[in-house]
């Protein structure tokens, strides 16, 4: 039983996309827990987390300290995941599923409830920084317990970080078998930003602030990177209007 800890604003910018175990667990009351093998999953929706959602603390963040959510791994092939041409308001620089041609990467799924569901797509702005999407379940293996029949997740709408160019980066804190990109840190990607568009800033942790705290500088930066973003072609999910799964 391990308890989940609350993050600051500066850890949620510089910490992302937070540390998440590599198996099953249980989210409950707080505490991360181990998944039982007979956990019922019924009456669940099944999101593949690519990023912060990964991570308990996020979770925990999102849901509250009543929530129950079960979390299995699975890998998924011919993918990677990589920063986005987007900036969260909290200041890091989010992140994707992006196609990688005989890439693999280990990622995980939490199994919601449709009141959860609600939660999450409002907290990943869906529409607007992501499309919800539906994955292709052959680039899908469980690592434990069961594939769900079908599988949702969110795809930037944005596209992949280039904002000096030889994008897309790789997430260095999530690790994946034959990387084709480059791997980049959070703070690479926050410093490019900062050298690019930060001037006037004393260092790159006021700069944070600053985002953090004017809306208008976030639109400004969002704009820019969005003009040099790389599109991904013909990942394995599609686009699915079906919000409640």
């Amino acid at each position: 039983m391990l308890k989940i800890p609350k993050m600051t604003m500066r850890e949620r910018a510089f910490g992302y996309p937070y540390e998440a175990p590599e198996g099953a667990y249980l989210l409950q009351n707080g505490y991360q827990l181990a998944l039982p093998d007979t956990y019922d999953f019924s009456n669940r929706v099944a999101v593949l987390s690519v990023g912060s959602n990964r991570a308990p603390a996020q979770l925990y963040r999102k849901f509250g300290e009543r929530a129950e959510v079960p979390v299995t791994p699975v890998a998924v092939k011919d993918c990677d995941i990589v920063h986005v041409a987007n900036l969260a308001d909290y200041g890091a620089v989010p992140c994707s599923a992006f196609p990688s041609p005989g890439a693999s990467i280990t990622l995980n799924i939490a199994w919601l409830t449709g009141q959860q569901l609600e939660i999450m797509h409002a907290t990943e702005s869906l529409g607007e920084a992501y499309d919800w999407i539906e994955w292709d379940l052959s680039a899908i293996t469980a690592l434990s317990h069961r594939l769900p029949t079908r599988l949702f997740g969110y795809a930037a709408i944005a596209g992949a970080f280039n904002l000096c160019g030889d994008g897309p980066f790789a997430l260095e804190k999530i690790a994946a078998k034959d990387r084709q990109f480059t791997v980049a840190s959070q703070q690479v990607m926050q410093q490019q930003i900062f050298a690019a568009l930060g001037s006037g800033v004393a260092d790159i942790y006021q700069w944070v602030e600053h985002v953090q705290s004017d809306a208008g500088l976030r639109r400004d930066i969002r704009q820019r990177l969005t003009e040099k973003a790389v599109q991904p072609a013909n990942p394995p999910w599609q686009k699915s209007d079906d919000l409640e799964g």
